[in-house]
C-alpha cells in the first residue's frame, strides 16, 4: 500500500463512531481502491462491488451466516453457509450478465484455524503481516481524515 485517502463521518448524533466513510487507497502497483459504506443512506447499496475495464461483479446483501445465527441456527447444520442462487452476485461486461455462486463462508473454521495457531498446531487464519498491514491502513485513514490529507505508507 503507497497511499491513503479518507472521509469519516458521523450522520446521526447519537454515533460515537463514523457511520459514513469513503476511502481511497493507492496500492504498490498503482491500481487504487475505492472503499465506501454507510449505514445513513436511505437504500443499501451492493455489499462489494469490483469495476475494471473490461467485467464487474456486483454482489448485494450480507453473509447470511449473520441472518441464519439470528434466526438461531447453528453452524453445524447441513448447507451452513449456503447462498440460495437469487442472492448470489452478477459477473457482467456489457450486456451479458451471470450469476457467481457465493463461496460459503464458517465463521467457525476461522476460529477453529485461531485456536489451532495459538496452540501451535499450525499458521493463523490471517498472517501477522496482513494483520499489521490492516491496522497500518486503518490508523493512515483516521490521520487522513482528521487533517484532511493523503496519508503516505512505507511500502
Amino acid at each position: 500500500m503507497r497511499a491513503v485517502y479518507a472521509e469519516l463521518d458521523r450522520r446521526h448524533a447519537a454515533v460515537t463512531v463514523p457511520d459514513d466513510l469513503f476511502v481511497a487507497l493507492t496500492h504498490a502497483s498503482g491500481l487504487r481502491s475505492h472503499l465506501h459504506a454507510s449505514v445513513a443512506a436511505g437504500l443499501p447499496g451492493p455489499r462489494f462491488a469490483a469495476f475494471g475495464s473490461r467485467a464487474a461483479y456486483v454482489k448485494h446483501g450480507a453473509d447470511p451466516q449473520e441472518d441464519a445465527l439470528r434466526a438461531g441456527a447453528r453452524p453445524e447444520g447441513p448447507g451452513w453457509g449456503e447462498e440460495p442462487p437469487e442472492r448470489w452476485g452478477t459477473l457482467g461486461a456489457g450486456d451479458a450478465r451471470e450469476p457467481v455462486r457465493t463461496h460459503p463462508g464458517s465463521y467457525p473454521r476461522y476460529y477453529a484455524g485461531i485456536v489451532e495457531a495459538l496452540r501451535g498446531g499450525g499458521p493463523p487464519p490471517v498472517s501477522p503481516e496482513d494483520a499489521i498491514t490492516g491496522l497500518e491502513i486503518l490508523e493512515a485513514a483516521r490521520t487522513s481524515a482528521a487533517e484532511g490529507r493523503v496519508v503516505t505508507l512505507d511500502a
